[in-house]
């Protein structure tokens, strides 16, 4: 038991050990300015794909991409993907009556150096005072990769955009270039925008989702109440009725209506008091009206 432990606190150790600071919560850009940065939700593979018509094949050049760890470990010895240890990998795939095709396989960015481990090169502006505005842009340098002795990097602008929503999931970055065996991207995500810890995080995107502030339920008003429990009663008086005269006398449809005699002539009970009411208010208007005989 203690050797699972201990072998699960080191495997989690080293995983926390192995993710980029920047993509640590509470990440400070620039020490001294007090303001934090959560990229933490960034800690994933996100793959950017581009078609081109190649007649009579389709070109798909796709990349995937993790800013803070190593990509998912792909099969052993498999030749048509990025080595294990790959923080950025692009492929150049031909699609042709339905078979893909991987021509190329670029090893961007990487932590292979069992000596050094990769440290991403990330910067803040260094003239902003504000790092909360709108349009604040991060850059990160990621190398560390190869296509044969060519060195590969990339470089990763990371913009604060306040018009998407910090609760939205993040989306792909949007390929800008491969020259040079550099890669160029930009990432507009509501995550590039700095808050200070004593500050509440903007909902931006205008999310309102905070702002609601949830109505009490109205309960039933005593009007309500006493209709509901006459209806109730008259319901177990029927039922319990109806099941007392087929118990009891093998009654059969209409007789098994309890009272059956007095619901009949309810109406008729009803309309006699009704007339007798209209008859009395009406002797009443003719007498208050006219001249009392001497």
């Amino acid at each position: 038991m203690k050797v699972t432990f201990g072998l699960s606190l080191a495997l989690f150790a080293s995983s926390v050990l192995a993710i980029q600071d920047y993509c640590n919560p509470h990440f400070k850009p620039i020490a001294e300015a007090g303001y934090e940065l959560d990229l933490s939700r960034l800690n994933k593979e996100f793959v950017v794909t581009q078609k081109a018509s190649t007649v009579p094949a389709t070109r798909t050049t796709e990349i995937k991409i993790n800013i803070c760890d190593a990509l998912p470990a792909p099969k052993e010895n498999d030749v048509d993907d990025c080595p294990k240890g790959s923080y950025i990998c692009r492929r150049i795939i031909y699609n042709k009556d339905g078979k893909d095709i991987v021509t190329e396989v670029q090893t961007i960015s990487g932590d292979f150096d069992k000596e050094k481990k990769l440290v991403g090169n990330f910067k803040a502006p260094e003239d902003e005072e504000d790092l909360s505005n709108d349009g604040i842009v991060y850059t990160l340098e990621l190398g560390g990769g190869k296509v044969g002795e060519r060195a590969q990097s990339a470089q990763i602008t990371l913009e604060c955009d306040k018009s998407i929503s910090r609760e939205d999931e993040p989306k792909p970055p949007t390929v800008l270039s491969y020259t040079s065996n550099k890669l160029t991207l930009r990432w507009k995500t509501a995550l590039a925008c700095a808050v200070k810890p004593d500050e509440k995080k903007p909902d931006n995107g205008n999310d309102k989702k905070g702002d609601e502030t949830p109505q009490p339920k109205e309960g039933m008003s005593g009007v309500g109440i006493f209709f509901t429990t006459v209806l109730v009663l008259l319901a177990i008086y029927f039922v319990g009725g109806a099941f007392y005269n087929f118990k009891m006398y093998n009654a059969q449809g209409l007789d098994l209506i309890p009272h059956r005699d007095f619901w009949f002539d309810l109406p008729y009970l009803i309309k006699d008091i009704f007339s007798h009411l209209v008859d009395t208010i009406m002797s009443h208007r003719r007498g208050s009206g006219g001249y009392v005989a001497v």
